[in-house]
């Protein structure tokens, strides 16, 4: 066991940064092998050297990364650039995505990798030379309790700045890319002629060059009701039953006489084999799980060859020690969790089991054991999981990876060497049969929303999957269930009597806000659903809800009917239970809400806390001028949310009471909005301004902001700051509890005043 706890040392040395919100100096780091150094021959302390290797390995790689962000001074710069084509780009609703390399300014500055949108732009290829002129930014993200952490993606894939493209001119310059990715632009190139009157049939791209951009929204909502989406990504799975196909062909041939090889079969079938893996793994791009998969092919074959037998924990571990050492911020995908823990779950559940039982008992097992394995971890990534995923596995695994990327590499083959094209189209025409059946299994019931239970809860579900896989689950079923339970019922905080909570989602150029008293929720406003069919309310608000303990709301009230307030509301009334909704231009909102108008002078109280409608008036008033505008009394303190209303409706409030301790900026902090007289009624302590980062509408306006200052309101952005939450309550006390920055901060993470 020396190996594998000294292997152990070095993953844990290798992960250990991903837990801390700053990176210490180098010098520091060095101090770590200073215990092992000089106690190398006591075993207890041998055992640090391991550790120090791969804390100080995955320290030196955080900070050359880190060194190669964006400078802060360019954040939000625009200039013009040289830049080449990296990667497959990416066709979406509003344009292309793509990463360029090589970026240089004209000036000579040298820049990041960076990942661009070209809004409407002209298709792009890799390799080509272009001159951009870009608007950049620093590789920022929404920050949100249960939310996806975009920056933790980005800094993963070594992505240092974002940019927007607003004009480009393509060089003429030879194409400079590699083998590998002129090979996999030609196989997209001539599966998309091949495949372009047979609808669905790009779909087969995904399982040949690992471009899932083809696959649809629809697509991969299916592929998560049914817990299949791993089948569609060129997966470990896949590259295994490549390797082992060619090493069972490589072996017939060999049986027969075909082959005319004087040495021991396995010296030409183990370099073929691991040959053909590995460009297989290269035309998916790379990821992790491809990576540990052929790792773990290469060792494996490596120790027949040299006859050792070495367990296959030691090889699971090596595998893991190597990606962490090729990229030590791997972790932060979720990727790298299911991928090795999937693998880890049927060594461990499909253990000593395997002499004993038939196929159908093994297979029917195995879907069980990663079934059940895997909840915790798609519970600690906030990922959708899926109760039909076990018997939609049992029939689209073999299917995919027995008759469709068979039929698909042969057939891609075939039409680049040969022009034939009928084989490719009945792969297609097979993933398609899998689509529809997927498709009806989907309706059955959809994938759950899960939020994570707390550390403590993980880690009882995580003993209770460990004791209902190993030998003894008949003695420890029950109590196994019991901790397994604990992941579906997280602690709910809640407020104490007579506190509000208000929390100010992040949700960039929108608004949303959740108010909580001890045993009601509202939500005011759910953000936008922006073009190419990303809904924020979907990816940030519904999310946030659950992480925060909400499971129903009592109201949710659409101070009007634009969409950066409105669009998220139809997925959040789909997906959680909603007692009512209000809204202002309540005949505009979308029809499947139901909403009633709200009504100036309407009230009501929950648990000692007043909420209050003040305004809300008919056309001909404008959009934004018919924002429905709440007040909540929490004893002498209070709270003022306006919507989007302007000067005019400022004016015609100012009659009323509008005192309040925090108050959300008109119209984002515009400047057709926040008249001094406005202020001065208000009065707040705090003016929180949610808006997006390098907004496009200038939003807030600098003069707004200084015109709060001068009246001694502080200003908070959720730009910077992330999620914020204040607590108010009947004793004349309010706060700022938190900001989710400055809570889950990591050092890959854009500080508050790195993001300003």
């Amino acid at each position: 066991m020396v190996v594998p706890l000294n292997l152990l040392c070095l993953i844990a040395g290798l992960l250990l940064p991903l837990a801390w919100s700053g990176l210490p100096a180098l010098w520091l780091v060095a101090m770590a092998w200073l215990p092992g150094l000089l106690g190398w021959r006591l075993r207890p302390l041998r055992y640090l050297l391991p550790f120090a290797a791969g804390l100080s390995w995955a320290c030196f790689h955080h900070h050359q990364q880190l060194a190669e962000r964006l400078p802060a001074e360019l954040d939000g710069s625009r200039m013009e650039v040289t830049a080449r084509i990296r990667g497959l780009p990416q066709p979406a609703d509003t344009g292309w995505r793509f990463e360029i390399e090589q970026v240089r300014s004209l000036e000579g500055l040298t820049l990041p990798l960076t990942r661009v949108h070209w809004f409407a732009g002209e298709a792009v290829n890799p390799g080509e030379h272009w001159r951009f002129e870009l608007s950049l930014r620093r590789p920022a993200g929404m920050a949100n309790p249960g939310g996806f952490d975009y920056e933790a993606w980005l800094y993963a894939q070594g992505i240092g700045a974002l940019g927007s493209i607003r004009r480009g001119e393509r060089l003429e310059e030879p194409v400079r890319t590699s083998p590998v990715v002129r090979l996999r632009q030609t196989i997209r190139d001539q599966l998309s002629t091949v495949l372009a009157g047979q609808p669905g049939g790009e779909r087969l791209m995904a399982l040949v060059v690992g471009d899932r951009s083809v696959l649809s929204r629809e697509d991969w909502q299916v592929l998560q009701a049914t817990g299949t989406a791993h089948l569609m990504v060129i997966s470990g799975l896949h590259v295994g039953m490549l390797a082992a196909a060619v090493f069972g062909v490589i072996t017939l041939l060999g049986r027969a006489g075909a082959l005319h090889w004087p040495w021991p079969r396995l010296w030409l079938a183990i370099p073929v084999v691991v040959a053909v893996a590995a460009v297989y793994a290269l035309l998916a791009g790379f990821e992790v799980p491809v990576q540990r998969a052929l790792l773990m092919i290469t060792l494996g074959l490596l120790v027949q060859l040299l006859y050792r037998q070495p367990g296959l924990w030691t090889l699971w571990l090596i595998a893991v020690a190597a990606v962490l050492a090729y990229n030590p911020a791997a972790p932060l995908r979720a990727g790298f969790w299911l991928s090795f823990v999937a693998v880890a779950l049927l060594l461990y559940g499909m253990g000593s089991r395997l002499a004993t039982r038939g196929l159908w008992w093994r297979w029917g097992r195995a879907q069980w054991v990663v079934f059940i394995g895997l909840w915790p971890w798609l519970y600690l990534w906030s990922m959708p999981g899926s109760f039909s995923s076990p018997l939609a596995n049992i029939i689209a695994i073999p299917w995919v990876s027995l008759v469709v990327v068979p039929a698909a590499l042969a057939g891609t083959l075939m039409q680049l060497l040969l022009d034939w094209p009928w084989l490719v189209q009945l792969a297609a025409a097979a993933l398609n049969a899998l689509f529809a059946g997927l498709d009806w299994l989907a309706q059955w019931r959809p994938a759950e929303r899960l939020a994570f239970p707390g550390w403590w809860g993980f880690l009882l579900g995580l003993a209770g999957v460990v004791a209902l896989l190993s030998p003894l689950a008949r003695l420890l079923w029950m109590p196994a269930l019991a901790c397994i339970l604990a992941l579906a019922w997280p602690p709910q905080s809640r407020p104490g009597p007579g506190e509000l909570w208000v929390t100010v989602l992040d949700v960039g150029q929108g608004l949303s806000v959740l108010l909580q008293t001890r045993e009601h929720a509202m939500l005011y406003d759910a953000g936008a659903r922006l073009g190419g069919g990303f809904d924020l309310g979907e990816a940030v608000v519904h999310p946030a809800l659950l992480s925060l303990g909400v499971r129903r709301l009592d109201l949710l009230l659409l101070s009007h009917a634009d969409n950066d307030h409105a669009g998220g509301a139809p997925f959040i009334v789909r997906h959680m239970p909603v007692t009512r909704v209000l809204a202002g231009q309540a005949a505009d909102q979308d029809a499947s809400l139901g909403a009633e108008a709200c009504v100036p002078g309407q009230g009501w109280s929950w648990d000692g806390v007043r909420f209050e409608i003040l305004y809300s008036p008919p056309p001909p008033a404008s959009a934004n001028e018919q924002s429905c505008v709440l007040r909540v009394v929490v004893g002498d303190r209070a709270v003022l949310l306006p919507g989007d209303v302007g000067v005019r409706g400022e004016y015609q409030m100012l009659r009323q009471v509008l005192s309040a301790d925090l108050l959300l900026a008109p119209h984002h902090g515009s400047r057709s909005s926040s008249s001094y007289a406005f202020i001065r009624a208000v009065n707040p302590r705090w003016v929180v301004f949610s808006a997006g980062r390098h907004s496009q509408y200038g939003h807030p306006h600098p003069g707004v902001v200084a015109r709060y200052r001068e009246l001694d309101a502080e200003p908070v952005y959720t730009a910077t700051a992330g999620a914020i939450r204040y607590v108010l309550d009947d004793t004349g006390k309010s706060r700022q509890a938190w900001t989710w920055r400055q809570r889950a901060q990591r050092f890959w993470h854009e500080t508050e005043a790195g993001a300003d």
